[in-house]
């Protein structure tokens, strides 16, 4: 959070008939357009801030540079912005005349200035009393220690040949694809045949060996196998 006491113009409150508040809220609502500049008498403006001014503050210098400056980007805005605009002639000698919206610029960049420059001091203020120091901390000896033995050993591990898998959980084979080549063939002898059909008594592992032989049977041209959509049934069409 922002020290209000580090601001100069933190406790300068202006009564006016379109404002009551803080200077510096001021500045923001003029600066948003949800005030209009026309509407602010500069004028009264000056005249509460003199009224407010002591010579027995600390930063009342500080004080018064913020004020003088605010105000006057506030009253040059405010004359671009009541004078006639002309079309400016090619002068390359002559300063160019800053519009009114340049100002608004110029005047919001000079209160991020202004912010970031508070932000800074208190930052100093904070840290007073460290100062940077070129010296640099000497490396910590590691703790790691690397055996040959357990390196050689894990590389053999991983480029050694992986155990089989144990499959003693299917059960036993007691079919195999050439007999259920020999089924299908004697199937399709009769006709087309569904794959529901052919493997509705068979377990998982007889089916996926069904379907390997209807594959085989099909990439030797024997067999047609026909699904019209995915996922959808799937029927064995003897070749002609």
């Amino acid at each position: 959070m922002t020290n209000q006491q580090g601001r100069p113009l933190h406790d300068f409150n202006v009564e006016l008939e379109v404002y009551s508040g803080p200077y510096e809220w001021l500045l923001a609502l003029l600066l948003n357009e949800e005030i209009e500049i026309f509407e602010v008498p500069l004028r009264e403006i000056v005249g509460l801030y003199l009224d407010s001014r002591s010579m027995e503050r600390e930063n009342y210098l500080e004080r018064d540079t913020d004020f003088a400056g605010s105000a006057a980007a506030l009253i040059l805005l405010k004359s671009r912005m009541l004078s006639p605009v002309f079309e400016a002639e090619d002068h390359q000698d002559e300063e160019t005349e800053l519009s009114p919206g340049q100002l608004v610029e110029k005047l919001t960049l000079y209160l991020k200035v202004k912010r970031g420059a508070e932000k800074l001091r208190e930052c100093f203020v904070e840290n007073s009393g460290m100062y940077p120091s070129a010296h640099t901390l000497p490396p910590r000896p590691g703790k790691l220690r690397v055996e040959s033995k357990k390196v050689s050993l894990a590389v053999r591990r991983a480029f050694s040949r992986l155990v089989e898998p144990s499959v003693s959980h299917l059960g036993p084979i007691t079919v195999s694809i050439q007999d259920l080549v020999a089924v299908i063939q004697d199937s399709l002898s009769r006709g087309p045949l569904s794959y529901e059909e052919l493997v509705r008594d068979m377990d998982r592992l007889h089916s996926a060996l069904a379907f390997a032989a209807a594959v085989s049977l099909s990439s030797r041209g024997e067999v047609s196998l026909s699904q019209p959509e995915p996922f959808g049934p799937l029927t064995l069409l003897p070749e002609k």
